[in-house]
């Protein structure tokens, strides 16, 4: 069964679903009785976030610290997962498995603190004119299969990844400003832009480094089946929707796993999931409801504060498209006004939760506006709102369609229901399979008779938010995103205007701007920030730096000694 993609927009993902894992042995043994609980609030979370400036000015390098560890000496991690997404590791294409971060490294990274850092590079500069960057490559890096990176690796990577034919997410913003690329001597590679456009830090922080030699001597059918990076886990063994399973990668330069082996299992019931680490075979358990982390953590179990909160957003794609209800910014500000955020958080999340959040944006985040207040609760205003709409009557079908991924939105696709039903709403849920779902949600559709055409609707979450979402924001707001939901010109000359800015204090307030405006579009909202807790083992120790990291995938979880 082909799956959802959770993408480096994702980070993502991944990365921005709830971890959630069970105990190392296979065999059944005691429940985790550890009494670590996690108290601190979503925001809080997310405002300790230390962000930096999407900018690296003409001058500045920013180099990782290099923190291997001893070799590898515990047996296997095993985590959870409700779905793998799909399978297999191609990252040219939307389709590329998110386990793929733990077999790859990318050109730069970024701290638990969101700063940009040194990757496969460990440090570079750009032009005065913004248009040429220059990239210091490592000197001790290797793959798998023992052969050393150079810079005509990384020329390839970025070359295959900003090709035309690429169709993952991020690939556009660097084919869109591609003029060339090049390397000097073993260590140098040189990415040449047409334009000034200093945020391009952030698609080369999801630039994955492939093989230059094996890829093109295996081919791109093979090597998406069997492929070779420089990651800390290298693919072991894989069984398609059932396991994945990682060896550590004793030589990494960075990062040394504690653990030999990683097992993913695709469990999609949760409570298999559950009786899985009651029994002590997993010790990572993810996507877990609130409902049961809160009695796992009342009745002892240790849960872990993973990252950054985690968010839900409504989307309404195509407003311009076509003549269903939510082509009319009335209807779907009432749809806002209609939610009681509060009561959400008390109730669905315990506590756990926070009202609040942009798209993948919380404070603290790269241009947050303190000054920001979630929508509030006002169900008279959302019905004079609809009144003024002439709702049902001005449409000729009157039904909203709310297209979510089964597999991970249901529950909460309920709640929301609830909510527009009571202030006279005719919204349907249309459950998919995620590949249908991504298909909505990843693929621009103007068409007036596709879901996008301005009478459906979709939910994004739970995933964590990003220190800087400037490009998650343009796949939102601007014309070329891919959500189908960016359709306004002054919207795009805004993005433009911010995303060329070479003054980092400047960009920051013009990157605000832009949000503002953005916001007065109506074509998503917030509603909720979560803490991104995680049902762990006895086994696992602590998490060095956010899992949630494009080159961390697990590498950093600890053994608890």
């Amino acid at each position: 069964m082909k799956k959802l993609i959770l993408t480096a927009l994702i980070a993502i993902t991944a990365i921005s679903i709830i971890l959630v894992g069970c105990g190392g042995s296979t065999e059944p043994t005691a429940t985790a009785t550890s009494t670590q609980t996690v108290t601190q609030t979503a925001t809080q979370t997310a405002t300790q976030t230390a962000t930096q400036t999407a900018t690296t000015t003409a001058t500045t390098t920013a180099t990782a610290t290099t923190t291997t560890t001893a070799p590898a000496p515990y047996d296997t991690l095993d985590v959870a997962l409700a779905d793998f997404s799909y399978e297999q590791w191609d990252p040219d294409y939307y389709t590329a498995a998110p386990a793929g971060q733990a077999i790859y490294d990318t050109l730069v990274t970024h701290d638990a603190n969101g700063n940009y850092i040194g990757g496969i590079a460990e440090s570079w500069s750009i032009s005065p004119d913004g248009l040429t960057w220059t990239f210091n490559i490592r000197h001790d890096v290797i793959f798998h299969d023992g052969t050393p990176l150079t810079a005509k690796d990384v020329k390839f990577s970025v070359d295959w990844f900003a090709s035309a034919n690429s169709t993952n997410p991020w690939s556009p913003y660097l084919t869109r400003n591609y003029d060339h690329t090049e390397t000097q001597g073993d260590y140098t590679f040189i990415y040449v832009s047409q334009k000034a456009e200093p945020t391009l830090i952030v698609p080369f922080d999801t630039t994955w480094i492939l093989p230059a030699d094996y890829f093109q001597s295996v081919g791109a059918e093979y090597f998406a089946q069997h492929p070779v990076g420089t990651g800390p886990w290298k693919l072991s063994a894989h069984e398609p929707e059932v396991t994945i399973t990682f060896e550590a990668f004793t030589s990494h330069w960075r990062n040394v796993p504690e653990w030999q082996f990683l097992k993913l299992w695709q469990v999609p019931e949760e409570a298999t999931r559950l009786a899985m680490y009651n029994r002590g075979e997993i010790d990572i358990c993810t996507a877990i409801s609130t409902d049961r982390l809160v009695e796992m953590r009342d009745a002892g179990a240790k849960l872990a504060n993973v990252g950054l909160p985690l968010f839900w957003t409504i989307v309404w794609p195509g407003t311009w498209i076509g003549d269903g209800p939510t082509t009319d910014i009335r209807v779907r500000q009432a749809m806002s006004y209609a939610l009681n955020r509060q009561e959400i958080c008390d109730t669905y999340y315990q506590g756990t939760a926070v009202p609040g959040g942009r798209w993948f944006l919380a404070p603290g985040g790269f241009g947050w506006d303190n000054s920001w207040t979630p929508d509030p609760y006002d169900p008279n205003k959302a019905k004079q709102l609809l009144a003024e709409a002439n709702y049902p009557d001005a449409f000729s079908t009157p039904t909203i369609e709310f297209y979510i991924n089964a597999a991970t939105q249901s529950d909460f696709a309920q709640v929301l229901l609830g909510y527009w039903t009571e202030i006279g709403l005719d919204v349907e849920i249309v459950p998919l399979e995620s590949t249908a779902w991504s298909g909505i949600v990843f693929v621009r559709n103007e068409s007036p008779e596709a879901p996008q055409a301005g009478h459906g609707m979709w939910i994004w979450g739970p995933f964590n938010v990003v220190p800087n979402a400037i490009y998650h924001s343009a796949n939102m707001y601007t014309s070329g995103g891919v959500h189908t939901t960016g359709n306004d010109p002054e919207a795009d000359a805004l993005y433009a205007k911010a995303t060329s800015e070479l003054n980092p204090d400047l960009q920051r307030q013009y990157w605000t701007d832009f949000l503002n405006y953005a916001y007065t579009m109506w074509v998503n909202t917030g509603t909720v920030l979560i803490q991104p807790l995680t049902l762990v083992s006895d086994e696992v120790g602590d998490v060095l730096r956010p899992w949630i990291n494009w080159d961390d995938a697990y590498a950093t979880v600890t053994h608890a000694q």
